[in-house]
């Protein structure tokens, strides 16, 4: 008779589940549903077999979630998902897993409400609070939702007040509402939380070379400092220094120009070191080299540059003012021709061309 009833309580409680579901949005669009057989989704005949013997598993429902939303299926992997939050309601990955099935059918306000149940769950985990405020701060359609976003965040630091990772979100929230001044504030919190934050020393070095703040670099060269393979740190101080060299040429102090574009070329190499394919850091290393006279240096990484990537038309152009200014005045040609016939809008291509054209 117990078990009868208990049986009972889940069915009803499926059913009141699956109701709920099928008024969402992305449910009752008419646009036709990925089919889901084995064909289409390996293994889901497998685990359909393992639901048969063991119904009553959550995790079960939770894998087959996983191999629909892999199949862009979002509507049945969240219907699995409020299945297996139906027989397992206190576990965290199935309230995380199922508010980003949301996120993904643009619907954060039915994320956000999950959250919300998951916080009356569990009110000391942390992630359900940072989960919350990131739903919330992407539902545009709520009037003050970065506020709201920022009071979830706030919440998480008065259970957690040594959690680095949640100070980055509230400077990422900051930054994206403009608010330099304490998107810094809470960057720097949360690197002095944890010393070896890469992510953090970026954003400040970002927000403080936007200021034009000399103490940029000093962050760029923090990031680099605690990652093994610091690409975007390379690459923004090779920018910075880069950016600096140029300033230094248009006030006419060409020694010390030359000096901060020498140590630009440097660690656009780095960058290179660090992934090849780095195509940005060839034509960084490349605009060094040309800005500093030596050509053969700079026609090689450009030339380097449109092997990484063959369709780069900047890439040609800049290769063939090297040409042109080295005297290869037909290679320089069929370097422009390369560029136009890859982007025939380019149009200081289409000068130099025509230059040389009339020349011959």
């Amino acid at each position: 008779m117990r078990k009868s009833l208990f049986f009972s309580i889940v069915i009803l409680t499926i059913v009141t589940v699956l109701s709920f579901f099928s008024s969402c949005k992305q449910c009752n669009h008419s646009t036709e549903v990925v089919k889901t057989d084995s064909v289409s989704i390996p293994k889901l005949d497998a685990v359909n077999e393992e639901i048969k013997k063991d119904s009553l598993n959550p995790f079960l429902y939770y894998k087959r979630a996983q191999l629909y939303e892999a199949n862009n299926d979002f509507k049945s992997a969240a219907t699995d998902m409020f299945l297996a939050l139906t027989l397992d309601s206190l576990r965290p990955e199935f309230y995380l897993y199922a508010a980003e099935l949301f996120k993904k059918t643009a619907e954060p306000q039915r994320g956000l409400a999950l959250m919300q149940k998951a916080i009356r769950t569990d009110s000391m985990n942390t992630v359900f609070y940072v989960k919350a405020a990131e739903l919330a701060y992407i539902d545009t359609t709520v009037k003050g939702n970065y506020r709201i976003a920022l009071d979830y965040l706030n919440a998480a630091i008065a259970k957690d007040p040594q959690n680095a990772d949640i100070y980055f979100y509230k400077g990422t929230i900051f930054k994206e509402v403009g608010d330099t001044g304490k998107a810094l504030s809470s960057f720097q919190t949360a690197t002095e939380l944890n010393p070896k934050f890469y992510n953090a020393y970026m954003q400040i070095g970002l927000l403080l070379k936007s200021r034009k703040d000399k103490n940029a670099e000093k962050y760029f060269d923090n990031a680099i400092k605690v990652s093994a393979k610091p690409e975007d740190a390379l690459y923004a101080k090779a920018n910075l220094l880069k950016e600096e060299g140029v300033r230094l040429y248009d006030a006419n102090k060409d020694a010390q120009a030359t000096e901060k574009l020498s140590s630009a070329a440097e660690q656009f190499k780095k960058v290179i070191e660090v992934n090849y394919k780095n195509v940005e850091a060839y034509m960084g290393a490349g605009f060094c080299y040309y800005q500093m006279d030596s050509l053969e240096e700079a026609y090689k990484y450009y030339e380097m540059a449109t092997k990484i990537e063959p369709t780069y038309a900047g890439a040609y152009f800049s290769k063939g003012l090297c040409a042109e200014d080295l005297g290869r005045k037909k290679e320089a040609m069929a370097l422009y021709q390369n560029c136009l016939n890859i982007d025939p809008n380019f149009k200081r291509a289409k000068e130099h061309l025509k230059k040389l054209q009339q020349v011959q």
